[in-house]
């Protein structure tokens, strides 16, 4: 049975997200810059009475800074017990994905090499799958 994947673009490119990691999509209401913290971390910000840790997504793959404000797009994700919001461009669609389709073989460039290990045709377009897990940093998970 095929699985679900969100389809979202990071810097630009198309990337594959797992819907059974996803637990929403939201425009993120303001951002509270958090000083002297590890730079892929865009700030915090507030969803349903909860703090959320905003990921700055392009960061992490290009180690550009991007700045996310007030209305920004983030797909909220668990990641051992923790939300966090991984700042995207945009949100395409959801789509189903048979595993056969998932491609291993396939190297994607050395800058998202460290968030992606597996690709997918959607469409007639390849496309990396994004582990969330990856974007956030062992030290973030404790402090969360």
């Amino acid at each position: 049975m095929p699985s679900l994947f969100l389809i979202a673009h990071i810097h630009g490119c198309r990337v594959a997200i797992n819907s059974d990691q996803i637990e929403s999509i939201v425009h993120v209401p303001d951002v509270i810059p958090v000083p002297h913290c590890d730079p892929r971390v865009a700030g915090l910000f507030a969803l349903r009475s909860r703090v959320l840790t905003l990921i700055d997504s392009q960061f992490v793959v290009t180690g550009e800074r991007r700045t996310l404000q007030r209305g920004c797009l983030a797909v909220v994700v668990e990641i051992a017990g923790h939300y966090f919001g991984l700042a995207v461009d945009k949100v395409e669609d959801v789509v189903p994905l048979s595993a056969e389709k998932i491609q291993q073989c396939i190297q994607p460039d050395s800058h998202w090499q460290s968030v992606v290990s597996e690709t997918v045709e959607v469409g007639e377009q390849l496309v990396m799958i994004l582990d969330p897990a990856k974007l956030v940093s062992r030290e973030q998970l404790m402090a969360a």
